[in-house]
């Protein structure tokens, strides 16, 4: 067998791909072949696993290891229908308090009636004269707002006559 293989094989051994043909294959190439230096720690290691005899696998074992394999797999199953189940019940609680809330609120709200307003005067003169006042004094303020908005306008009239008195001025600079 070349070098190439052998390296290659080795490789595939100690990633664990190796089928058992090849590892047969590996272990009587390094049993009865002369190798070179950089293979001989390779070779001492498959002479002390040849050495070595074959673990005796217990009869059933592998039964016994599907047998828990698929204990573990319906135990985990089970978990996650029970997490499901749990989630699914903590959602309908709180679809059930959520809706109750609302209940309650819309009874309240139906149930609240706002008090007719009291009248604060004992007569309709004086809620005329209370009328009459209130209307004076949104007038006046509304007359103040009125001045202020005519300060405005002059001031913004000014400003806007001095900004075309600025554009004509550039403007004849460029002819």
């Amino acid at each position: 067998m070349k070098p190439d293989d052998i390296e290659d094989l080795l490789t595939r051994y100690y990633e664990g791909v190796t089928s058992e043909a090849e590892e047969k294959e590996l272990k009587r190439f390094f049993m009865e072949e002369e190798v070179s230096e950089d293979l001989l720690a390779e070779k001492e290691l498959f002479l002390q696993l040849a050495a070595c005899p074959e673990p005796e696998v217990p009869v059933g074992l592998e039964e016994r290891l599907n047998d828990m394999i698929d204990a573990w797999d319906m135990s985990e199953k089970r978990a996650l229908k029970v997490k499901k189940r749990t989630r699914i019940i903590r959602l309908q609680w709180l679809g059930s308090i959520a809706a109750s809330l609302l209940l309650l609120f819309s009874v309240g709200m139906y149930l609240y009636k706002p008090s007719a307003p009291k009248d604060t005067c004992s007569t309709p003169e004086e809620a005329y004269m209370q009328a009459q006042k209130a209307l004076v004094m949104l007038s006046s303020r509304l007359n103040k707002g009125m001045e202020e908005v005519e300060t405005v306008q002059e001031a913004t009239g000014k400003i806007r006559e001095n900004v075309y008195e600025q554009l004509n001025r550039i403007n004849n600079t460029k002819q």
